[in-house]
């Protein structure tokens, strides 16, 4: 049951915090959310427009990269994937600067590997390397996005000498995204994974005991949350003692 409610309340806060505007991205002319819906000819208009508008390629990548999270089949992930990553490259060479620009291009990168396993180890080098740059110019970015994302790519990727999977960097990274953006529940889920795979529970727990006192309660849950903070309180304090 704790499980089921966590899940279900973390998307919902998702969702809900990802419809927040982002503001003050370098290079774009207006106010922009960075995952607001947006339609196949709406990213086609903005690639069209490319090569004229300086701010249009950002766009365009924006838009794809909306379309390829939400594609139905892994073919149309990837080509919208691929598609949006080259606008998103074509936006950080127009302005190095732009943090959402060098975000977006290793957030595509990851669908493109995601959806083409014969790429993920090549794309693995332009994932971290737009992350780290997107988290130098504006770690606060979409709730600490660019260290969520390391955390994660150095917890998925292999182990030297086949990749750079590393459980340091990636708790490292995690507590960083977590420190950015205390109360978004997918830097913290983050976070306990990785403690976990450290063997590492007590810690763990920690965190999953934290989102369940920060989460604001889903409407007509206000008695189950209680129920279920009180239970994760006596199953970690137990885990807790075995260590």
């Amino acid at each position: 049951m704790s499980l089921l409610f966590l899940t279900a309340c973390a998307q919902i806060e998702g969702t809900r915090r990802h419809e927040t505007v982002v503001d003050g991205i370098t290079g774009a002319t207006e106010k922009s959310s960075l995952w607001s819906p947006c339609r196949p000819n709406q990213a086609l208009m903005w690639e069209q427009k490319s090569k004229q508008d300086s701010n249009a390629a950002f766009q365009a990548a924006r838009c794809y990269a909306v379309l390829a999270r939400s594609g139905k089949t892994k073919s149309e992930r990837l080509t919208n994937a691929v598609k949006g990553r080259k606008m998103a490259q074509a936006a950080v060479a127009r302005d190095p600067k732009n943090p959402a620009a060098h975000y977006l291009t290793a957030y595509l990168a990851g669908l493109e590997a995601e959806n083409n396993s014969l790429k993920g180890l090549a794309l693995v080098p332009v994932i971290e390397g737009s992350a780290l740059e997107a988290s130098r110019l504006n770690p606060a970015l979409d709730f600490g996005g660019p260290d969520r994302m390391l955390g994660e790519l150095y917890l998925r990727a292999p182990e030297p000498p086949v990749s750079i999977g590393d459980l340091g960097k990636a708790i490292l990274h995690y507590q960083r995204a977590v420190s950015l953006a205390p109360d978004f529940v997918e830097n913290r889920l983050g976070l306990a994974e990785a403690y976990l795979e450290d063997e590492e529970p007590g810690a763990a727990c920690e965190q999953l005991q934290q989102i369940l006192t920060r989460m604001p309660p889903c409407s007509g849950w206000e008695y189950k949350l209680k129920r279920t903070t009180d239970l994760m309180k006596q199953i970690c304090g137990m885990e807790t003692q075995k260590n």
